[in-house]
């Protein structure tokens, strides 16, 4: 596939792909050297990684390399550009997030919430920041967690003020820049969801017919509840004016609502030799320990057999309504990564809005069905070599999230498989989908080489951003 290369006048090369990116072929090792590797842990970081774009910690003279993948291509874009403006992985994960919450409200929203796991390369650390929207409101709407959360992660990963990767959003909002591919597939499968008095619905359904892509559809309440947000801080949505409509809408304790803070804790991991899986802590079904447990049970079976394995051990089926998630993930020119799960529980969430704002009603979760985050990293000399996110479409059953990480994760760690082989190989009934980018360091001269890939049943984007590296 071609890659589109634009050079900005701050001198950063952008290299924007759809699942691929320019690269320089790698020699492949023979199977048997893989698994001597394997038996040699010194060496197992090689058994972890994919060929593609070069890239390394350790040669002053290369380019340096960030990467960014989103389900929904215009905050992918806004991904790369608050990197291009010297931000770090959390601020480009925050503004990725913030800018779903305009561009693909199916799956993203204010009221909404999710889960993100992070690696800090400099203080060698994987952390889990959990803001599940759990049920608290009328007719199960959740307790919205979005912003909380995504401001413990800024905090956490980020080196830019918070109006700084707001405004993007806002900006989304107000001027709209054309209804995505990904957006119009959500409308027509499950814009039914939306009540008629819905804002989105008459934004977006006027006439009841579906948009076409690239059609422009301004959300002036939401740009609105955007520009309050930036201007006022967090804090304004759980405490104030602002707050006191949403409890209202929602129909949550507005007590509970202000004292909400997200869960800050560690990751369930898997040792690889040198570098770890790291996973999500948190106490939902098909999450923390049950992944780790799917991983073990299919980790010894040859390729072939691991899908079902792990099909059966999350109890994915691969048929029913389920939640929805959407994912983002960030490896940034220091080596952190964040890879995040959102949710609006329900595609389209209730299917109602909170009136004036802009923002739909969340269905509270339960499970993790709908989406699960991870990163592989080296904590040795701190470098994230794997961001994934497995996400549920909302029509594939339970664990349909979860599932599709693990599948691809699997034959990236075990298998040293390549990311286009990863999505191809993967069945056309398996559940899920799922976006990845992982990089192989070369033994011998230290050399990073990354590949990124994009689900072929959505429509997200990942994207390479290149920069000179500052001496």
């Amino acid at each position: 596939m071609m890659a589109t290369t634009e050079t900005s006048l701050l001198g950063l090369r952008t290299v924007t792909t759809s699942g691929s990116c320019e690269r320089t072929p790698a020699r492949r090792r023979p199977a048997s050297s893989l698994r001597m590797w394997r038996r040699a842990s010194a060496l197992a970081i090689a058994a972890t990684l994919l060929t593609g774009c070069v890239n390394t910690k350790f040669k002053t003279d290369a380019l340096v390399q960030s990467f960014v993948i989103a389900d929904e291509p215009r905050a992918a874009a806004i991904g790369r550009d608050v990197l291009n403006q010297g931000g770090r992985s959390g601020d480009a994960a925050v503004a990725m997030a913030l800018a779903m919450s305009a561009s693909l409200p199916s799956r993203v929203g204010l009221a909404g919430g999710g889960v993100c796991v992070l690696f800090d390369a400099t203080k060698k650390e994987a952390r889990t920041v959990d803001f599940l929207p759990r049920p608290a409101g009328a007719g199960g709407a959740a307790m919205p967690t979005m912003l909380r959360g995504l401001y413990a992660v800024q905090a956490l990963a980020g080196v830019q003020r918070w109006e700084q990767v707001i405004a993007p959003a806002e900006q989304l909002a107000q001027f709209s820049p054309g209804v995505s591919r990904a957006f119009t597939q959500d409308l027509a499968a499950f814009g039914n969801r939306l009540a008629p008095d819905s804002e989105i619905r008459k934004h977006f359904l006027a006439g009841g017919a579906v948009p076409a892509v690239g059609a422009l559809v301004s959300q002036p309440e939401l740009s609105a509840t955007l520009s309050i947000l930036r201007r006022n801080g967090v804090g304004a949505f759980y405490n104030g004016p602002l707050a006191t409509t949403v409890a209202q809408g929602l129909g949550v304790d507005p007590a509970a609502l202000r004292a909400y803070q997200p869960r800050v804790t560690g990751v369930r991991s898997v040792s690889l030799g040198l570098v770890s899986l790291h996973l999500p802590d948190t106490d939902l079904p098909e999450s923390g320990a049950a992944l780790v447990q799917a991983w073990n049970a299919a980790a010894d079976l040859p390729p072939a057999q691991r899908a079902a394995r792990v099909a059966s051990a999350l109890g994915a089926t691969g048929q029913g309504a389920t939640a929805a998630g959407a994912g983002l993930m960030v490896i940034d020119r220091d080596e952190n990564g964040v890879a995040c799960a959102l949710t609006q529980g329900a595609p389209f969430g209730a299917g109602r809005s909170i009136a004036g704002t802009g923002v739909l009603a969340a269905q509270g979760v339960n499970s993790g069905g709908f989406g699960t985050p991870a990163l592989v990293a080296n904590a040795i000399v701190g470098r994230t070599l794997f961001a994934g996110v497995g996400t549920a479409n909302g029509d594939d059953g339970p664990a349909a999230g979860p599932a599709a990480l693990l599948t691809a994760a699997l034959p990236a760690a075990l298998d040293g498989a390549q990311g286009d082989a990863i999505l191809a190989n993967r069945p056309a009934s398996a559940p899920g989908r799922v976006n990845l980018v992982a990089c192989q360091v070369s033994v011998e001269n230290g050399i990073r080489y990354c590949q990124s890939g994009t689900d072929p049943r959505g429509n997200g984007l990942a994207v390479v951003v290149e920069s000179v590296r500052e001496r």
